[in-house]
């Protein structure tokens, strides 16, 4: 049939409430299409368009299945307990059910991929795994920027929650706390198992710091907190300070043999204040903090000896007491006699005003006493853990290995043996006293307001005293390359001279 016009080419009017075109085969049901005259509308439907309508096209556009009133574009409703929509697409794995476009963009599509029938996805330009953006599978997990479901939600990507900035709580709960993680959005504070934060961060429970042991040189970097070193000796460097602002970091040495952990501060970078920094003694801990700029101590603890170690009891078991004198050309104000010493000098020669023997940089710790026993195993640690005087004749000569520059350093020195606002002078200071005398020798230095006796001193090969009642030797905080300064006098003569730290030699403590 071919037929044409300029206006309908059919045009079939009915004034019943019949249909106005049947389809019917045989034994079938009869479908019928035509205008509604109760209602105006369009509608298909089985035998009478009054009660088997199944879709209905209103004259405003809308369209309707299952309803003859539609209220949106497409209106599909059901009362039986049957899928309201059934979309079957067999093209090809990976093929969407449905997309969705406007012109000029990206075309998204939501479906089942054939390939995974037990999920469903939206994804863009189809559905394979590289491009699903959002999908659930059958166990009711959600993945969003993953196709792995291996919890109720996984997200894979970034994740922004209150982007406007809004005044907005957020908690988790646990099993046992409705406030097991909570951001309060009006005071800016967040609370662990409390709802009522109190701090910018309030912990209301335990904390756990990951703990790092190290045995070797090491470089710490954002993965390290807590760092126990063992098995020195060797050097942990810390980051720029410069790209770590705020970062803290704390170290202590479990090194049971007492070696030394250096902390460097990273090539030009200081630790308060120097370039490094000695971790030691065994159980010696510090926090440490950049400022963006350098790094600082902020903590120490453990069994650290840069306290004062002085104690009162001398080695005969008196007593240490003394009173202060003041010499008027330097203006320093000094102890009246030798540390261990029972009196004020009355002569140069006046035993019990020589006192003790100290090997340089050691604390009191007995090694001093004269008589003490002597040992020749160097120490590895600031503290050697016993009261022998360590004997050393090879170069450097020192008690201690590695040598320590940093010990008797000012009032809170490591090991200073002076009592607390006391100190060691430096050879400066002790050169300057010898200036002042009447004369540059011992002569002189007894007759001085310090009243200097000739103690002599404790050979550092040996153990040996030497030059006992001929000679007077006082030790300065200086050091001179692997030595350490000190007075030297005796009948004729009087100056400052270098020697070794292993020396035993006496001690008189300035006041700061």
């Amino acid at each position: 049939m071919d037929i044409e016009a300029a206006d309908a080419a059919i045009d079939i009017n009915n004034t019943s409430t019949d249909p106005l075109i049947h389809f019917i085969l045989s034994d079938v049901t009869k479908f019928t299409i035509g205008v509604d005259l109760t209602d105006s509308k369009f509608k298909i439907g089985t035998t009478a368009l009054e009660t088997g309508t199944a879709v209905t096209v209103q004259p405003t556009g809308e369209v309707g299945i299952g309803t003859t009133s539609p209220t949106s574009q497409l209106d599909i409703e059901t009362s039986a307990a049957t899928t309201y929509l059934d979309i079957n697409n067999t093209a090809g794995d990976g093929d969407p059910a449905i997309n969705f476009q406007l012109s000029g963009t990206t075309t998204f599509s939501v479906g089942v991929n054939d390939g995974e029938a037990d999920e469903f996805r939206i994804g863009t330009s189809d559905l394979e795994d590289a491009q699903t953006r959002f999908g659930i599978d059958a166990s009711g997990n959600v993945g969003i920027g993953t196709v792995t479901y291996t919890a109720l939600l996984n997200v894979d990507g970034d994740a922004i929650f209150n982007e406007s900035s809004a005044a907005k709580d957020f908690r988790i709960e646990s099993d046992a706390n409705t406030h097991m993680f909570y951001l309060d959005g009006t005071n800016n504070e967040i609370g662990v198992n409390t709802s009522t934060p109190a701090s910018t961060i309030d912990i209301q429970g335990s904390m756990g710091l990951k703990l790092t042991t190290i045995t070797s040189a090491t470089t710490l970097d954002q993965t390290h907190n807590v760092v126990l070193c063992n098995t020195g000796s060797y050097t942990v460097t810390l980051p720029a300070a410069a790209d770590n602002t705020g970062k803290v970091y704390y170290l202590k040495n479990i090194d049971a043999e007492g070696d030394d952990i250096t902390i460097d501060g990273n090539s030009s970078e200081t630790i308060d204040g120097s370039t490094t920094y000695l971790l030691d003694p065994y159980k010696h801990a510090v926090r440490i903090i950049s400022d963006g700029s350098n790094w600082h101590v902020i903590e120490e603890s453990g069994t650290k000896v840069d306290d004062n170690s002085f104690t009162a009891i001398n080695c005969d078991g008196s007593i240490f007491t003394w009173s202060d004198v003041t010499n008027g050309t330097t203006g320093e104000i000094w102890m009246d006699r030798n540390l261990g010493a029972t009196q004020v000098a009355t002569s140069s020669t006046d035993a019990d005003s020589y006192g003790d023997l100290y090997q340089w940089g050691r604390s009191k710790d007995g090694h001093q006493c004269r008589t003490s026993s002597t040992s020749s195993t160097n120490s590895a640690d600031n503290v050697p853990g016993h009261g022998d005087f360590i004997k050393e004749g090879s170069s450097p000569s020192d008690w201690r290995s590695p040598q320590n520059t940093n010990l008797w350093q000012g009032t809170s020195g490591i090991n200073n043996p002076c009592p607390g606002g006391y100190r060691l002078p430096t050879d400066t200071e002790l050169d300057a006293e010898r200036t002042s005398w009447g004369s540059n020798n011992s002569a002189g230095a007894i007759g001085s307001v310090l009243k200097l006796p000739l103690a002599g001193n404790r050979s550092s090969g040996s153990g040996s005293l030497y030059g006992v009642g001929a000679f007077g030797y006082y030790w300065s905080s200086t050091v001179s390359g692997t030595y350490a300064s000190y007075l030297y006098f005796f009948s004729s003569s009087a100056g400052m001279y270098a020697g070794n730290r292993a020396s035993g030699i006496p001690v008189r403590c300035l006041k700061d």
